[in-house]
């Protein structure tokens, strides 16, 4: 399954979350388990919003019994405390949820913190944050994180963001839309400026939209859309100010193959490795026999048809070759599901009558190389648990 994120109104925290939870069917099972992660000081509200006759989820972080707002998104409230990266990270380490997640929002909320410290010309440990703010990001972002675990997609999709225009205030004064932060965090991201005349994409949303994006597209292909989540914001405005998420089948792929004799080995195997670093979705290496009875190999990468483009261009920069082959083959994929389990991960795959599991391998890995025995070992202990 793949994940589109339609940011037409632009990306904040609550809205990317209230979009993702808008993608279950029991959407108070959802809000429960979201209210026992251990955010501290924190409660996890959920109602449907109407935004220009559209019927969207929309999530409230209660705070203390304080909802940060975007009017004060921005804005350092001196009756709070202030915290540091370190003291932010102390608190994530709290969090009931997985390593992964508890890693994911630390990543995103370095992103910010580095951005606001670039800014402000600070060290990014000297960069601190009023504790509503702090507290209302550090939700936001880990929800979002475990949402997405949760859905367990194969690619994350995002259109260019619509940040709106304007001006907002801040505790340094008005600034320009985006804000200087979200500007920062959106490099290397599309994004642009609409007649909205109004901030759209917060700090906190463009952190997370930057991290979990795989691409960026503002035509994405649908082979199957199964679900539709609609994230409502708080601002009433004349376009509907909703975030959509489209849940899909899988895009569909691209297989880009070349015949090759005048490369070495590790020419070779240099090349495979990066196409994977560079997001392949597969790439393998066939022995083959060309004319005159000359050894030599079939050189092919799998990858998501919108980024065949891109890989191409790859394979000319670290091949020898001068000419590709392209196909679209069509594909049969069972549906897949991560699930810890005692600290262990389980993937489970389902469909077409069939239902598989096994143990993450990295998991079994771990557990040879910490007691000093074989990988068969460690994988049926882990299997009898």
């Amino acid at each position: 399954m793949n994940l589109y994120l339609e940011c037409n109104m632009g990306a904040a925290g609550d809205m990317l979350a209230s979009a993702l939870v808008g993608l279950f069917d029991e959407r108070q099972k959802v809000i429960e388990e979201l209210n026992s992660l251990s955010l501290p000081h924190t409660e996890i509200l959920f109602e449907e919003k109407e935004q220009n006759g559209i019927t969207g989820v929309h999530l409230n972080v209660v705070i203390n019994g304080e909802t940060e707002t975007p009017e004060t998104h921005h804005a350092h409230h001196h009756h709070h405390s202030h915290r540091g990266l370190k003291e932010v990270f102390e608190i994530i380490d709290t969090l009931s949820v997985s390593q992964k997640v508890r890693d994911d929002v630390k990543e995103i909320y370095a992103i910010i913190a580095k951005a606001e410290a670039k800014v402000h010309n600070t060290e990014v440990g000297e960069a601190h944050f009023h504790e509503l703010g702090m507290l209302d990001a550090i939700a936001d972002i880990t929800i979002c994180s475990y949402l997405f675990e949760k859905l367990n997609v194969e690619r994350i999709i995002c259109s260019p963001i619509n940040v709106g225009n304007g001006t907002v205030h801040c505790a340094h004064g008005v600034l320009p839309v985006p804000a200087p932060a979200t500007a920062e965090i959106l490099v290397g991201v599309p994004f642009y400026k609409s007649e909205t005349m109004t901030e759209l994409c917060t700090p906190t949303g463009a952190a997370i939209v930057k991290y979990f994006s795989d691409g960026f597209s503002s035509s994405p292909e649908f082979t199957s859309v199964k679900k539709i989540g609609i994230g409502a914001g708080t601002k009433n405005l004349e376009q509907a100010n909703i975030l959509r998420a489209f849940l899909s089948e899988e895009s569909t792929v691209t297989e880009l193959s070349c015949n090759i004799d005048d490369m070495t080995g590790e020419e070779a195997a240099f090349a495979a490795e990066k196409m994977m670093k560079e997001g392949a979705r597969d790439c393998f290496i066939t022995p083959i026999i060309m004319k005159k009875g000359r050894p030599a190999f079939l050189f092919t990468v799998i990858c998501d048809s919108e980024q065949a483009d891109k890989f191409a261009s790859l394979i000319f920069l670290h091949t020898s070759t001068i000419g590709l082959r392209k196909y679209t083959p069509s594909r049969y994929t069972l549906q897949r599901e991560i699930r810890e389990e005692s600290g262990v991960r389980i993937k489970r795959s389902e469909g077409y009558s069939a239902q598989k599991e096994k143990v993450e391998f990295e998991d079994i890995k771990k557990l040879a190389e910490e007691r000093d025995i074989s990988v068969f070992q460690a994988r049926k202990i882990l299997e009898n648990k």
